[in-house]
């Protein structure tokens, strides 16, 4: 959060994390890696990278979300990722509205301008993974054919599993994707051994183009 000195008195606004760039920069930085990392990786075109996957932690996490369904700060690229086809989001939330509501209201914050501008909710309502086609069986999703895997703590305070819970529930990604999801007993907002070791096995059974 921040604050806005005034003539009157000072407004919290609760829409840090986009504005900041915190997370939907992140994203938009995947794509340019993806651009530009092959050349670094292998500069005389020793191998071609078919395929790229990404995880991410807390604030990482809300950005691997919004990366699986696109870069969406600048019309430099294409708005979709097609080229990233794995996400692991750990403790993080794809919808944003469930998060930051649920924030506001404990802090006793009302959930409307000027503290939740109304340019912003356009923005999320347009751009958020919880705003789109989730849960279509078609090109319109732009999860389907993903392989999402998704780790949270059940006694999460921060993140609460509560706020993902319908999106995720309601996730499709097609029969050439996979989701699975693992929501771990006595965590809290903390990527935890058990986290880790199922994050290591999703990206080798992915690498080594076993079954998921």
């Amino acid at each position: 959060m921040y604050t806005i000195q005034s003539t009157s008195k000072p407004q919290t606004c609760i829409v840090n994390l986009r504005l900041t760039l915190l997370e939907a920069g992140t994203a938009e930085d995947v794509s340019f890696l993806i651009d530009h990392l092959p050349s670094f990786l292998y500069p005389s075109g020793e191998r071609t990278i078919v395929e790229w996957g990404m995880g991410g932690t807390s604030l990482g996490g809300h950005s691997t979300w919004i990366a699986l369904s696109r870069v969406p700060l600048t019309f430099i690229y294409n708005p979709l990722e097609p080229r990233l086809t794995l996400g692991i989001p750990i403790i993080g939330c794809p919808d944003y509205t469930k998060l930051i509501s649920r924030r506001a209201q404990a802090s006793g914050i009302p959930f409307s301008p000027p503290y939740f501008p109304t340019s912003f909710k356009t923005y999320i309502e347009t751009h958020d993974p919880a705003k789109l086609a989730y849960r279509a069986k078609d090109a319109s999703n732009p999860f389907f054919g993903k392989k999402v895997l998704v780790l949270s703590g059940k006694e999460d305070k921060l993140v609460p599993w509560v706020a993902s819970a319908e999106f995720v529930e309601g996730l499709e990604v097609g029969e050439g994707g996979v989701k699975r999801v693992v929501v771990e007993e006595g965590a809290g907002h903390e990527c935890t051994n058990g986290m880790r070791k199922e994050a290591g096995l999703f990206v080798r059974k992915w690498l080594s183009g076993a079954g998921l």
